[in-house]
């Protein structure tokens, strides 16, 4: 059994022993460590010791996901990988019409306004045919209906200008 000297080599760790124990390569934790500026706290048998309050946040600090959670810089070789799956994944799911492209779902989305703008058109004669409303009732409602079809228009083409600019 070890016997440890001093109670602070105890939490001081080399490269090795902390990808061990974390479960990271080695070269893995050499380069967050450099990356974040990390200091070696001593050494040991002349390698750097690292002190585990200091390397937590940076083998573990917050780190931008990218493709779903994969961290392309420590795994390099998986990022062919990873969008050729995403490539396949998007055509089978277009096979399966999970996923409509998008001209497909602008020309359903114009048949629907179409209808709804039909429909308000008409509603203001059906209300005064076959409901009997007043003159003054009518042209309140066509006054709702122009605001709610400008509304629509509006929601419309802004959810356009900003597809277009991103």
């Amino acid at each position: 059994m070890g016997e440890v000297l001093n109670s602070k080599d105890a939490y001081n760790w080399s490269v090795s022993k902390i990808g061990q124990a974390f479960g990271l390569d080695r070269r893995t934790v050499a380069k967050r460590l450099q990356e974040s500026g990390v200091s070696p706290a001593g050494s040991k048998r002349g390698n750097p010791t690292y002190a585990l309050s200091d390397i937590g946040p940076a083998l573990f600090g917050e780190k931008k996901p990218i493709a779903g959670g994969l961290d392309f810089d420590q795994f390099p070789h998986e990022r062919k990988a990873w969008f050729q799956s995403e490539t396949e994944r998007l055509k089978v799911e277009t096979q399966l019409k999970q996923l409509v492209p998008a001209h497909e779902f602008a020309r359903e989305m114009s048949m629907l306004a179409k209808t709804v703008a039909a429909g308000l058109d008409s509603l203001p004669d059906a209300l005064e045919r076959d409901a009997g409303l007043a003159p003054e009732a009518i042209e309140r409602v066509q006054h709702v209906i122009d605001a709610l079809r400008e509304e629509m228009y509006q929601a419309a083409v802004g959810d356009t200008e900003s597809a277009d600019d991103g």
